[in-house]
């Protein structure tokens, strides 16, 4: 267990170039016209109001604010609000406005990186990023990092790579601060420092990095950068479990089944254990088979509910009461609903 759990504390993805990068830069009086309300019209079931939120950043984007013809370059690479997928238009939208916007260069960067809808090109792709780091995008400058992290037009250089993590990190992008995390786990950029791998995975998490949820509970579980506190631990495995991270179910489950800090259960254990592999961990059938006839499964209730889960076991003498929850069942007719 003790190397299972290693593995999986260390087994942390690196996160590299933005090809959504959605958010926008405040350039110019009308900046934020509009965008404010872009992810609430996203998930909107008004089509009136979609129709209106892209006819108004259109108007913009033809009388020249750069701002919303990187929006304009935005909706049609992914076919936002009705639109069809159209690189070509994704890419006239971009051009239009990369003169005076960064993030118009750092998704022009992305299209390149990936090779999506257009030629992978490695070395416009960086053209593009370098321009947008000068324009002080976190985005550029993560991706900057990565592509020295993985030798990608730019000779491999790890060091190299993580003061540009560092550069971006410190500009508040959560990806950047969770690959930064990682070098001073691995004593990419000098010594190991877990104090800083820590520190840095803290600040990734609380912006809602799911892998640095799952790391900073970990890190909690065995004191590693900080005091070992398994209620810490089980906070954050949790909320990374709420993002369905495979590993953090797993880890919830040993702590349930060994009494780690907290008291001893085995039907929740299960539960976790389940859902692990659920989640694609296949490793957790083991433990499933090793428990299965320790537990009564007809008790034990799985609850997702607007991505939060909940796990109770009813008790002998008493009913079951559900109080809100969309989803009710057993392990055996669990559905999830996203």
């Amino acid at each position: 267990m003790k190397l299972l759990f290693i593995t999986l504390m260390l087994t942390m993805s690196l996160i590299g170039c933005d090809v959504n990068a959605n958010k926008v830069n405040k350039e110019g009086d009308n900046s934020n016209l509009y965008l404010s309300k872009m992810s609430d019209i996203l998930t909107s079931q008004n089509e009136e109001e979609k129709r209106d939120y892209f006819d108004k950043i259109m108007m913009e984007a033809e009388r020249g604010n750069s701002v919303a013809q990187n929006l304009m370059g935005v909706i049609f690479e992914n076919g936002y609000f009705n639109q069809e997928k159209d690189i070509k238009k994704a890419i006239y939208w971009y051009n239009k406005a990369v003169d005076n916007n960064g993030l118009a260069e750092n998704n022009m960067s992305g299209l390149y990186a990936y090779g999506n809808g257009v030629k992978q090109d490695y070395k416009k792709a960086y053209e593009y990023y370098e321009s947008a780091m000068k324009k002080n995008i976190p985005e550029a400058i993560n991706s900057i990092g990565f592509m020295y992290f993985n030798g990608f037009y730019l000779r491999q250089d790890y060091k190299k790579a993580c003061e540009y993590y560092e550069k971006s990190a410190d500009l508040g992008y959560y990806p950047a601060q969770s690959n930064l995390a990682n070098c001073y786990s691995n004593g990419w950029n000098g010594p190991v420092n877990q104090k800083n791998f820590f520190e840095y995975s803290l600040k990734a998490a609380q912006q809602g990095s799911i892998s640095s949820q799952f790391n900073v509970a970990a890190a909690f579980q065995r004191g590693i950068g900080v005091d070992k506190s398994i209620p810490d631990a089980i906070v954050w495995y949790k909320r990374a479990l709420d993002g369905d991270d495979s590993r953090a179910a797993f880890n919830l489950g040993v702590i349930y089944e060994n009494g780690n800090g907290v008291e001893q259960d085995i039907n929740i254990a299960y539960a976790y254990f389940y859902l692990a592999k659920e989640l694609g961990l296949d490793i957790a059938q083991e433990k499933l088979d090793k428990l299965t006839t320790k537990v009564n499964k007809e008790n034990i209730r799985i609850l997702k509910n607007e991505g939060s889960i909940q796990i109770a076991v009813d008790q002998p003498d008493e009913k079951w009461k559900v109080y809100d929850e969309e989803e009710v069942g057993g392990l055996e007719n669990l559905q999830k609903k996203k």
